[in-house]
């Protein structure tokens, strides 16, 4: 929109930025579990949530903290194993599936 309120005329016109966002967000925070437990990711908690026909996923998130790094998939038997790396010296939650929760701190670590 112009500033006077009324449409741009050109051809790259779209409104569609909100939504390709919240997707993109619902993918960080949802599939791969990237959420921030405190502002500006100084703490976080990783609680990836599959779905039926997702068995893996794997991505990256920079943020003011560092490169918060997930990975995970689910074995044949529903098992879920899971990859991620943390920025030194930001604490971490890690949530599995059956509600057990991990304390970490910066690093690589690997669950399942």
């Amino acid at each position: 929109m112009l500033p006077d309120g009324s449409i741009n005329p050109g051809e790259m016109t779209s409104f569609n930025h909100y939504a390709l966002g919240a997707v993109a967000d619902w993918i960080y925070q949802v599939v791969l579990g990237i959420r921030p437990a405190e502002p500006g990711y100084r703490r976080l908690r990783i609680q990836p949530v599959s779905g039926e026909g997702v068995t893996w996923a794997k991505g990256a998130l920079d943020t003011v903290s560092g490169r918060v790094e997930v990975s995970w998939s689910t074995g044949a038997d529903g098992t879920l194993r899971l990859e991620t790396t943390i920025p030194e010296g930001v604490p971490a939650t890690i949530v599995l599936p059956d509600g057990t929760e991990h304390e970490v701190t910066g690093g690589s670590h690997t669950f399942g």
